[in-house]
């Protein structure tokens, strides 16, 4: 067991004693003000109705235990069978759908904190990043523009103010900023925010198919693929203990 699932399991046993008990059933009135208080941290228009506490509290086990699977997968690897043996094409497989876990649970908790039904962008996600109160973030530094299956990319012409691979991973928008920022400009990303933005991209490039197994293999994304995951669960550490 890794010394983030360790922290991450620890904080989310002292949320669940901070809000007792939870069985499908609703909080009592002094037990559901409690807890709005506690979330007002992150949007001052949470409400105490029981309904509403009750399904905060639900959705941010889903959650939690979403993140968690993702995170515990230490050796992910997909696509092999009993005949195959495990390559690297099936381990780089692996941790684009651990990103892909880890952000589904990520998304969730952000959401159900900020009281927000909608897709994350670029400004909820630094409001909440500021509001977890986390330490200096470790630069992430981009692949290597040097690699061979990389460089023949970024030499390619723009293609309607886009580069080559974000033309190539169909992004649009922040996704498309982010991923031209940090693979085609070559700029480490040097926030918490800039980071979930970098995961949101990567893991919207692998759900949608764009981005293959290959290509990370190509690219070198291996490593930000696993150091990525690992940030979306220290983030979910900080703001599940805001709540506590």
């Amino acid at each position: 067991m890794t010394e983030l699932i360790m922290r991450l399991e620890d904080v989310s046993r002292k949320l669940w004693q901070v809000f007792g008990e939870h069985q499908s059933g609703k909080f009592n009135k002094v037990k559901c003000k409690d807890i709005q208080q506690k979330l007002l941290h992150f949007n001052e228009n949470h409400s105490a109705d029981s309904d509403n506490i009750d399904d905060i509290v639900q959705s941010l086990s889903k959650g939690y235990y979403l993140i968690k699977s993702g995170l515990e997968w230490h050796e992910p690897a997909i696509g092999h069978n009993s005949i195959d043996k495990l390559n690297d094409t099936h381990k780089a497989r692996g941790l684009q759908w651990r990103l892909v876990m880890a952000y589904g649970g990520f998304e969730t908790i952000t959401k159900t904190l900020l009281n927000s039904k909608n897709y994350l962008n670029p400004e909820t996600i630094k409001d909440f990043t500021a509001k977890c109160v986390l330490p200096s973030y470790s630069p992430l530094y981009p692949p290597d523009s040097k690699r061979k299956n990389l460089e023949k990319w970024l030499e390619k012409p723009l293609l309607e103010k886009k580069s080559a691979i974000a033309d190539f991973l169909s992004v649009e928008k922040g996704d498309k900023t982010i991923i031209e920022k940090w693979i085609v400009q070559s700029t480490p990303i040097y926030t918490w925010a800039e980071a979930v933005i970098l995961a949101k991209a990567l893991r919207n490039a692998t759900a949608h198919g764009a981005l293959s197994a290959t290509k990370v293999k190509e690219w070198g994304l291996q490593k930000p693929l696993l150091t990525l995951s690992d940030n979306l669960g220290e983030i979910v550490v900080a703001g599940m203990q805001k709540l506590i």
